[in-house]
């Protein structure tokens, strides 16, 4: 069996007679350690701009053959022009010389390349599969000919050997071919490769990480401001909570309302929950600049309070003893310089608990209920904080006052194969109503391992695959449900990911960042690696699957237990 470049012949081809040729070299016992070239353009031609060559040959020990491959029914030769089957246009140059042409151009390529394989026999040949053809002539060997009788009667591979063999035996008896030695045997294994590799080389070339990264902002930025009209349409309500699922661009919706106000003149107060999320929108040019104040929710408690958050605070400093102090603060006389014209919460699902709101209604002039906020939230698969949902209802209904609803469904951030397994392995439930990026054509990669080691080996292997697709450290997080060295990626010896894998605070340019699959809600990645997957069977794996998936703006890996396996087919499967 030959090996075919490219491996298949693709479905536009149209000629019948090439595809029985392909199947047979690719097929026939004969042909074994046979490169075969299919439909090889010649972009350097000897009397072309350019041409084509339909079959190139490399048959070690014997040589190369060009076979041009005419698959007419009918076929006839007028006044020198050469008629095949209905075409009324003739050819000047025929099948025969259309392969010699071919055939010297591309060893002139080759020995160019390449100058010690000069003595590596190149050879032409015509196949007429449909036809048998009789014609003698100066202009062509008979040998050369392999038409309908011989091409049915007789194996392709012995029939292009014995081409190759005349051919050398032609030479040998010609006197001025000094320079070709039966006994070379030429071209071997290796210089077979190396013609193939000279003639059709391997390559691959990726996108550069800065281009990347440009261009996939550049894209989401795009699709999430058709989102716009989601706050143009509420803009005359003073309260509105917008819900929907990761990747509707709830962020940048709240960046862009904090904005407009910003822009006519009211103070902003811009908060989240989680700290990385809370940096990102601390360090957003609208912050920086000093038009809206932004950060978490906690750090602008501590702020008010004066207070500097002790080491290791537990659920209760931050859930009591923080808004307490806050609150205090406020209350002594210093509300004033604290209090705001608009409230903005980001991943609001996970502030919705009594001390917050109590600081919220004090710091919002007006307060919650007559006051002018946005929020925005996701209370489907994002509420990953032990509030019960019953209980984060009745909040909203109490405490909230009357306001508006939006809700937000277009996916805006997810590739649609990427948004899709989120939607299968999250039990995401409604779906997305759309999905605006276009189809990348990369699945999402799942492996599977058994033991530690084995996850660890895994990772570095994922790793390097991305690394080899020009993602660097930047692009690059994986996340866990497992905190500190307990997750994969803080355990890692291998070299040199040992040294490139850093949690997510203390990483620095060009490192990958690890953290929790919490920790990084709000924040998406180039690439996402999600590891230590043990289990899918809870709500609450449900809820962190899909989570981390949906961070992904790109390639998206997970390393699953082999105890999961059968939980991750039957999500996939639409089972559940």
């Amino acid at each position: 069996m030959a090996r075919m470049i490219p491996p298949v012949i693709p479905a536009s081809c149209p000629s019948p007679g090439e595809r029985e040729i392909f199947t047979r070299l690719r097929d026939e016992p004969g042909t074994k350690d046979w490169i075969v070239l299919h439909s090889l353009d010649i972009a350097h031609h000897l009397r072309q701009v350019a041409g084509e060559a339909d079959f190139v040959i490399i048959a070690p020990t014997l040589g190369i053959l060009c076979l041009e491959v005419k698959a007419c029914h009918s076929l006839q030769r007028r006044d020198g022009l050469w008629y095949y089957g209905h075409d009324p246009h003739g050819d000047p140059r025929g099948p025969f010389k259309q392969a010699s042409e071919a055939m010297h151009s591309l060893r002139q390529q080759v020995v160019q390349a390449e100058p010690a394989l000069s003595r590596v026999l190149f050879w032409s040949a015509v196949a007429f599969p449909f036809i048998e053809f009789k014609a003698a002539s100066d202009e062509w060997h008979p040998w050369q000919v392999i038409d309908s009788p011989r091409f049915h009667r007789q194996s392709l591979a012995s029939l292009i050997a014995d081409v190759l063999r005349r051919a050398r035996s032609f030479l040998i008896a010609q006197p001025t071919t000094r320079w070709f030695n039966e006994a070379d045997r030429f071209p071997n294994q290796q210089q077979a490769a190396a013609i193939a590799r000279i003639l059709r080389p391997s390559f691959e070339f990726s996108e550069k990480a800065p281009d990347r990264r440009a261009r996939q902002q550049a894209e989401i930025l795009r699709y999430t401001e058709e989102q716009f009209a989601a706050i143009d349409t509420m803009e005359d309500n003073p309260r509105v909570l917008f819900t929907g699922p990761a990747g509707t661009g709830k962020t940048i919706l709240a960046l862009e309302s904090a904005r407009r106000a910003a822009s006519a003149g009211k103070s902003v107060l811009l908060v989240c929950f989680n700290r990385l999320l809370g940096r990102w929108l601390s360090d957003h040019p609208l912050a920086r600049s000093g038009q809206i104040t932004a950060g978490t929710f906690h750090q602008y408690m501590a702020g008010i309070a004066g207070i500097k958050v002790p080491e290791g605070a537990d659920d209760s400093f931050w859930k009591a003893e923080l808004p307490d102090a806050a609150m205090s603060s406020l209350l002594g006389g210093q509300l004033d310089s604290w209090q705001f014209d608009l409230v903005i919460a980001d991943e609001v699902q996970d502030l919705l608990h009594a001390p917050y709101l109590d600081v919220l209604e004090l710091v919002l002039k007006g307060g919650l209920t007559g006051g002018s906020w946005r929020m925005f939230g996701d209370f489907e698969r994002q509420i990953l904080y032990g509030q019960d949902r019953d209980q984060v209802d009745e909040l909203i209904r109490k405490r909230l006052g009357t306001f508006a609803r939006g809700s937000l469904r277009v996916n805006c951030r997810n590739t649609p194969r990427v948004a899709t397994l989120s939607h299968l392995l999250g039990r995401l439930t409604p779906n997305y109503s759309r999905i605006l990026r276009p189809d990348d054509h990369i699945e999402p990669v799942i492996s599977y391992y058994a033991t530690p080691s084995q996850q660890r080996k895994e990772l570095a292997k994922i790793l390097e695959r991305l690394f080899k697709e020009s993602y660097s450290g930047d692009d690059i997080v994986v996340l866990s449900p497992k905190a500190g060295t307990r997750c994969a990626a803080a355990s890692v010896s291998e070299k040199p990911w040992s040294d490139q894998l850093v949690p997510f605070a203390a990483a620095s340019t060009g490192q990958i960042r690890y953290t929790t699959i919490q920790n990084f809600k709000g924040l998406d990645s180039p690439a996402v690696v999600v590891t230590d997957i043990e289990h899918v069977d809870s709500d609450m794996f449900s809820s962190l699957f899909y989570v981390a998936t949906t961070r992904a703006l790109e390639r998206l890996c997970i390393i699953v237990h082999e105890t999961a396996k059968p939980g991750i087919i039957q999500s996939l499967l639409g089972s559940r």
